[in-house]
């Protein structure tokens, strides 16, 4: 296509724009700023990441059975004819992006015009692929930043020149070798593989020696035990040595029989191997503890305390214990139990031998007092007769009643609005209630869920109205300030008015529209009406949104904080 009919492609799509504005009966503008709005534009459209996006078409079949008008623009995605087409006489035509560029398909190229690729100045041509450099062409030199694959070399058995790289500089060069370079320089056990390697130890008396008929020796010495040979191998008599006096300790499980040694080292389970093992102790032999019942003879004394989680018996003798007992669970007790201290129970305490008193003068009981001590008090033959409470809701006012026979004590408290008119006061119920009488709210009314205006039933919607909604409207000839009590603000000035907004911290989620109108004559655009924020508030980034054209509005939303949203304009 040529650059004639391109600029007439690109007229053609601004001037569809304008009148994509123009149609709206307002100026437009969209993207970044929208309080920098550009005084001799229509639309105007801003942005530092974000363009113009035109209708994308796999195929045109389906939309040149339309007849499309020439003028029209579309970006067709077919593969392999991608591009920007513009309808020009009736068939669509390709944007190319430039009478030299190169395309990633393929060129035809003119030998007469010497086509190349790179830079006719003083600047490297540099090749990159997922945006890191791989080569770069500088006043004649080639660079290869990273590492180089050269694939489907052949291979020449009698050339004797390669190619060499300085790995500091990175310059590669040719060398000529020597034919032994090429084969292999020794063998081991007669194993030429290129890549076999031979490693010693670090620290260790192995060495490899001087080559002996083309071969590399290792040299190991024996293992003598004279204290210098650090490492070597064992010879066969020296095993020998180990193996006539190797003696193996076994370690056999825990005897419940008992002895009088308490450990018992024997041969007779493993024959040639010795074996010890511990033999539970009893009243008349050492030993060790076992999982099974035992009986120890002698005192044992016990320095720290004692945990019996099954409990303790004591068959015989008495329990004496000179220090405080601590009892975490129950104990059970078939004889008397005295305690001449305090006795201390952090668990629970059963009585099971606690009889029930039949005499209706039996009116002393335990309780604890202040110190958490049990003490008895007697109290009066009325706190041993229940008293329960009922509730109702009927009548038409608060009522308490007490019925001495049942000892029952009713409130009655009945529900606002059942009853009609005749209930002086009641209750508000969490269930749908009529609620009679004008209700005046001097301050703040909320509603949590939903609410209805204009009819009974069930709302659909956080605020559903069922009939007409009226909104506050006013008209000024000059700059206003905004109110709590606006909504809708048409401005009619022959000259420039300023529209103040409330602070948006005081207003959290309030909407306000301000529209421009003509002040009796023709459109004028320099009496242009500037809707401006208080303090330190914005909108949308800025702090004067300028309305120029008549019949043109914007909506705006506070954040509540110090911001206020361009909802629609």
């Amino acid at each position: 296509m040529t650059k004639s009919l391109q600029f007439a492609v690109r007229g053609m799509l601004l001037g569809g724009l304008a009148m994509v504005a123009s149609q709206a009966n307002a100026q437009l503008k969209v993207g970044t700023n929208p309080t920098k709005v550009e005084k001799s534009a229509i639309l105007e459209l801003e942005s530092d990441k974000q363009g113009l996006l035109l209708p994308r078409i796999a195929d045109t079949s389906a939309m040149t059975n339309l007849n499309p008008p020439n003028g029209m623009i579309i970006f067709l995605t077919k593969a392999g004819q991608e591009g920007l087409y513009v309808r020009d006489n009736y068939t669509w035509s390709r944007l190319q992006k430039g009478g030299q560029s190169w395309d990633i398909l393929g060129n035809a190229l003119d030998a007469t015009k010497n086509p190349f690729v790179g830079s006719t100045n003083n600047v490297p041509f540099v090749l990159k692929g997922n945006n890191v450099e791989g080569l770069r062409i500088d006043n004649g030199n080639v660079t290869v930043s990273n590492g180089i694959t050269i694939k489907n070399l052949q291979n020449d058995a009698a050339a004797v020149n390669g190619m060499m790289v300085d790995p500091t500089t990175g310059v590669v060069s040719w060398r000529q070798f020597g034919t032994a370079a090429f084969v292999d320089a020794f063998g081991i056990n007669g194993d030429k593989t290129p890549d076999f390697n031979l490693e010693v130890p670090t620290g260790a008396p192995y060495k490899f020696v001087a080559p002996s008929a083309g071969h590399l020796q290792l040299s190991i010495p024996n293992q003598t035990g004279d204290g210098t040979t650090t490492a070597g191998l064992l010879t066969l008599a020296d095993w020998q040595k180990f193996n006539a006096n190797a003696q193996y300790l076994v370690v056999a499980n825990f005897n419940n029989t008992s002895s009088q040694y308490g450990i018992v080292i024997d041969s007779t389970s493993i024959p040639g191997n010795k074996r010890f093992y511990l033999t539970a102790a009893d009243a008349n032999n050492p030993g060790g503890v076992s999982i099974a019942n035992q009986t120890f003879a002698g005192e044992k004394t016990f320095m720290d305390k004692i945990t019996a989680q099954a409990g303790l018996d004591v068959t015989n003798g008495d329990g004496n214990f000179s220090n405080n007992v601590t009892v975490t669970k129950n104990v059970t007790v078939n004889g008397d139990l005295t305690a001449n201290g305090n006795a201390t129970i952090v668990k629970d305490v059963t009585l099971p031998g606690i009889q029930t008193s039949t005499d209706a003068n039996d009116n002393t009981v335990l309780i604890l007092d202040g110190a958490n001590k049990v003490v008895k008090k007697a109290l009066p033959a009325s706190a041993f007769t229940p008293v329960t409470y009922d509730k109702a809701h009927t009548g038409t006012d608060l009522d308490v009643q007490y019925d001495g026979t049942a000892n029952k004590v009713t409130v009655s408290v009945p529900y606002a609005g059942y009853g009609g008119q005749t209930v002086v006061g009641g209750l508000v119920s969490n269930v749908k209630q009529p609620i009679f009488g004008q209700k005046d709210f001097d301050s703040t009314i909320s509603v949590k869920t939903n609410a209805l205006v204009g009819a009974t039933g069930v709302p659909t919607s956080t605020l559903q109205v069922q009939g007409s909604v009226s909104m506050a409207i006013k008209e000024v000839t000059s700059s206003y300030t905004l109110t709590v009590n606006d909504y809708t603000v048409v401005v009619k000035s022959a000259a420039i008015a300023n529209v103040t907004l409330p602070s948006a911290a005081s207003v959290p989620g309030r909407i306000y529209v301000i529209k421009k109108a003509p002040s009796g004559g023709a459109n004028n655009i320099d009496n242009e009406v500037d809707v401006k924020t208080s303090g330190a508030d914005n909108i949308e980034g800025g702090n004067v949104y300028p309305i120029y054209n008549d019949w043109t509005f914007i909506t705006v939303q506070s954040n509540g904080v110090d911001t206020w949203y361009i909802i629609k304009k």
